[in-house]
């Protein structure tokens, strides 16, 4: 595909730099014609170039002064630069700009079946500013209700062509797609899409747009022919031992979440991905719809969200905290890729009883679950059991009857857990505790001599290789807790205990969670500081691990901010036919960002 001309460039830059809107959103559930083809496969939408700039500038006032001021000069610049020799005085302020790719097949032509639709008060009007006077000269009849402008890009002759439907102008640098405009056509309508992907598209200052329903007719046969490569691939890999640090029960796993991918590509009616710029930061929203009596939505429908109140409890000063309640099929599904217990692989006996006990597990009734970690060695998890009796007493047979190189989370033991039952007892709950010892050398052995060593290094920094916790309930939950001794341990659970003075508490969480749906099926958030620092400090330990001596350059340490925590968070939302991920970066978070690895980048240059 070639350079874009200039004219289809400042279209695009002036929507895609475009952020308080002069037009109240339509409210969720509302149905709104659209200009572009209902039958358009993937469609970009911008609320206004006015909207979306004086948005997205208001978030970033969150930057340090100096940083925001550059990025400011930055968009200012670039749009003047875009918009050289053009006015926007047809344009307005606050509308909808559209771009709709008609085939994604085009994409790397030279004329590519893309249409840019460019709100407008007159299409005259709209000649006379936004082009420039070479390209108003230029302009010429191309057809029925088609005109074609030439103008130059790089140095290189381009040709544009233009249509008018009601309220926009259609810009294309493809003939027939411009054409297509002129004629009759069924315009998409928001309420096709679903009341909430509908909603989310029509809300996002940016938002993008799948026809998964257009899709799976073009591309359906291609789809599944892709499913049937997996099934023969992995097949394969199974008899010839051909991905190796996989197990048959770890081949068996990522089949089945391969297979569930393409299931639910299948069984999607449509995606919208949108990002809506706010006062107290950025928010990134998807959405998938799935068909009403397909595979997917079965899995969804049972889900309920709810507030997951007891995540704002969680003791304060750790890294990551979580809550999520998950219906029976999704905590079945989980349980199966979590795999926290496995015997080796020769070990059938083992696995035997480890099936049994888990069966045990989940017959206890698992709801809700809370938990807070920083590693390598504190944690607190929290779960909802409707016999928190019968689940301990499971679990504790679980951790007796691991052998020596079976796996726990993933990571071989060296010898048999050492479990003291009754070990403790504090404030209403009995403790087990359990003591396990790790081979991260025999966990990492039969991955490829590439990655062995830095999955290594990795592993040494996240986890200690001799660990402990405790594990109890007090007759209502299931709690497991972990500390370098039990004083540490018991320090995390009066934190839980205390009532009112957990991590939610904070200003920093309390805007962060404001920001996610108020019910959700899993809710997460990380203190953006711990969160930089760990990840910092792992690419440090990965990059030292590669081969000739590191891959990466020697960037520094990141040095903490001081102040409140801050929380980036992420939502997951189960409801009915739809699955919605939210993630939002609070304007501390990204001032805490900007502030730790600006010096860092100043280092490597």
């Amino acid at each position: 595909m070639s350079v874009p001309p200039r004219l289809a460039v400042a279209a695009l830059a002036l929507a895609l730099a475009a952020a308080p809107a002069t037009a109240a959103d339509p409210p969720a559930g509302q149905n709104v014609p659209l200009p572009f083809p209902a039958k358009a496969p993937v469609v970009l939408q911008v609320q206004g170039h006015e909207r979306a700039k004086t948005r997205l500038l208001k978030t970033l006032e969150a930057l340090p002064p100096a940083e925001s001021g550059k990025v400011k000069k930055a968009i200012e610049d670039g749009l003047k630069q875009a918009l050289e020799g053009r006015s926007l005085a047809a344009v307005p302020g606050d509308g909808r700009w559209f771009v709709a790719v008609h085939d994604i097949t085009t994409l790397g032509d030279e004329q590519p079946a893309v249409a840019v639709l460019i709100p407008v008060t007159g299409y005259a009007e709209f000649k006379k500013t936004f082009l420039t006077a070479d390209e108003q000269k230029a302009v010429e009849k191309a057809g029925d209700g088609v005109e074609a402008v030439k103008t130059a890009a790089g140095g290189d002759e381009h040709t544009l062509y233009l249509a008018q439907v009601k309220g926009y102008v259609v810009v294309s640098p493809n003939k027939e797609t411009a054409e297509s405009y002129s004629g009759k056509y069924t315009p998409a309508q928001s309420g096709s899409m679903g009341p909430e992907l509908g909603a989310a598209f029509l809300a996002g200052d940016v938002s993008l747009y799948v026809n998964m329903d257009v899709i799976n007719d073009l591309y359906g046969d291609k789809i599944r022919q892709f499913k049937e490569l997996i099934d023969f691939a992995l097949g394969q890999a199974a008899q010839g031992g051909m991905i190796p640090g996989l197990n048959k029960k770890q081949l068996e796993l990522v089949k089945t979440v391969l297979q569930g991918l393409v299931q639910g590509i299948e069984d999607a009616k449509g995606v919208v991905v949108a990002a809506e710029f706010r006062p107290e930061g950025a928010n990134l929203k998807v959405l998938g719809r799935f068909a009403d009596d397909s595979a997917s939505a079965g899995m969804l429908k049972p889900e309920v969200p709810g507030p997951l109140t007891e995540l704002a409890k969680l003791p304060k000063g750790l890294t990551t905290y979580g809550g999520s309640k998950f219906g029976a099929k999704f905590g079945d599904l989980w349980n199966q890729f979590a795999q926290e217990f496995a015997a080796s692989d020769d070990d059938e006996e083992a696995e035997g009883r480890i099936k049994k006990l888990l069966a045990e597990v989940q017959a206890a009734g698992p709801g809700a679950t809370y938990a807070a970690t920083s590693i390598p060695d504190r944690s607190l998890s929290i779960t909802a059991y409707k016999d928190p009796g019968k689940a301990v007493a499971a679990l504790v047979k679980l951790y007796q009857g691991m052998p020596g190189g079976g796996k726990v989370a993933n990571v071989v033991l060296k010898e048999k857990p050492k479990v003291t039952p009754d070990a403790r007892k504090y404030k209403g709950y009995t403790f087990a505790e359990v003591r396990l010892d790790f081979d991260f050398e025999a966990t990492v052995e039969g991955l490829p001599e590439p990655v062995r060593d830095s999955t290594l290094a990795q592993l040494k920094k996240m986890a200690a290789a001799k660990s402990a916790f405790w594990l109890g309930t007090d007759g209502k939950a299931v709690v497991q807790v972990s500390g370098k001794d039990w004083a540490a341990a018991q320090a995390l659970l009066d934190g839980y205990l205390g009532g009112d003075d957990g991590v939610g508490s904070e200003a920093g969480y309390k805007l962060t969670r404001k920001n996610l749906p108020a019910d959700a099926t899993a809710v997460y958030l990380a203190e953006t500081g711990e969160l930089l620092t760990m990840l910092a400090e792992q690419a440090k330990t990965v990059g030292a691990a590669m081969p000739g001596g590191g891959g990466l350059p020697d960037f520094g340490k990141l040095k903490p901010v001081k102040g409140e925590p801050t929380y980036l968070g992420f939502a997951l939302t189960l409801k009915g036919q739809v699955a919605t991920g939210d993630v939002f970066v609070p304007g501390g978070s990204i001032n805490v960002a900007t502030q730790m690895l600006a010096p860092l980048f100043r280092n490597v240059e």
